[in-house]
């Protein structure tokens, strides 16, 4: 197996997850009575609340937090809003989609 050929592999994953990632909050949306109609998401979705970061080789949860807060010791707040995925936070695989707290940094419990 080559290098393009991972590379692919890892887009293909990537763009898996994304689409998993949608469908499920496309049925929490209608299950809470709200319709994702034309691509627009209500104030209260889990938009408002996270962002989605895509894992790449090399990745960590200090390193994307770095990226996302100016700070490694914020790891803890992306285990936090992904304890299925992440039920050991070490670890963390190209391709594999996280939630990314917005905000300032108070916990989520």
């Amino acid at each position: 197996m080559g290098l393009f050929s991972h590379q692919h592999d890892d887009q293909r994953e990537a763009t898996r997850h994304r689409e998993a990632q949608q469908r499920l909050a496309d049925a929490r949306d209608r299950q809470q009575g709200r319709h994702a109609s034309s691509g627009a998401y209500p104030e209260t979705s889990w938009r408002k609340e996270f962002e989605l970061h895509v894992v790449k080789r090399g990745d960590t949860l200090a390193t994307i937090a770095r990226q996302v807060y100016g700070d490694t010791n914020q790891w803890h707040r992306i285990q936090q809003a992904n304890p299925i995925v992440l039920k050991n936070p070490e670890l963390v695989h190209p391709g594999l989609v996280l939630r990314i707290p917005k905000g300032d940094g108070k916990p989520l419990a």
